[in-house]
């Protein structure tokens, strides 16, 4: 028997066998990345609920300046409000539907990154939303309701509450982000630190990681298969 025509078959067997298997990896990938998709284009329902939420309040808001337009006292927290609620459910949008159009056909490696500058992103808004949250929806808040709904001025019943609180909002935002940094840069190494803030950046940002380690498993196998087929 003619050696090197048996080693020839052999490598053509394994060029057919690795072309085959590379194959199959790939339209596995494609057929994983249309199920992703599908997934966290499920997310688009915050959206609905977002609008449901905040179309009351949006309302609420411009009839109150609508009546108070010309009292700056009123006016200005109820300005403060409203851009608060109309900014956030935009940016959270962009953010959201910023996922779904990620090329995931690009290296695993490139998509984790962007992943990760994603989430970062995400987190940075969401740190802003409570930031300045905190201060919108508590004391200009409370202003509002109260003069539109009973018209009572807390102006003249709170005098020495209101400016306080104010400040104690306003400095308790540099006090937060030091901590964060503090925090995020000794836990940065932390699996259970980096579970929890991907819990706040979204079930979608999760979805997408365990999606791309599948992607990441599958990829894999080729290599293997052409390196048991050497051996």
């Amino acid at each position: 028997m003619d050696l090197d025509l048996l080693k020839a078959e052999w490598e053509a067997r394994d060029q057919r066998l690795e072309q085959a298997v590379r194959m199959n990896t790939q339209m596995l990938r494609l057929s994983l990345l249309e199920q992703h998709r599908r997934e966290i284009a499920k997310w688009g329902w915050v959206d609905k609920y977002e609008i449901i939420a905040g179309t009351p309040v949006f309302i609420y808001l411009i009839w109150f300046l609508a009546h108070h337009i010309s009292t700056w006292q009123f006016a200005l927290p109820a300005f403060a409000l409203l851009a608060w609620t109309i900014a956030m459910p935009i940016l959270n949008h962009k953010l959201r539907h910023a996922l779904q159009d990620m090329d995931f056909g690009q290296p695993i490696v490139t998509v984790q990154k962007q992943l990760a500058e994603h989430k970062a992103r995400r987190l940075n808004l969401l740190k802003w939303a409570f930031l300045l949250g905190q201060i919108v929806w508590f004391i200009p808040f409370i202003l509002v309701l109260f003069k539109g709904l009973f018209g009572v001025n807390l102006y003249l019943k709170t005098e020495n509450f209101i400016v306080p609180s104010l400040i104690g909002g306003v400095l308790f935002i540099p006090l937060a982000i030091g901590m964060s940094k503090l925090l995020s840069g000794r836990l940065k190494h932390s699996a259970r630190f980096q579970a929890f803030t991907d819990m706040l950046a979204g079930k979608d940002i999760i979805q997408t990681r365990q999606f791309l380690s599948k992607i990441a498993q599958f990829e894999e196998m080729p290599d293997e298969t052409s390196a048991s087929g050497g051996r």
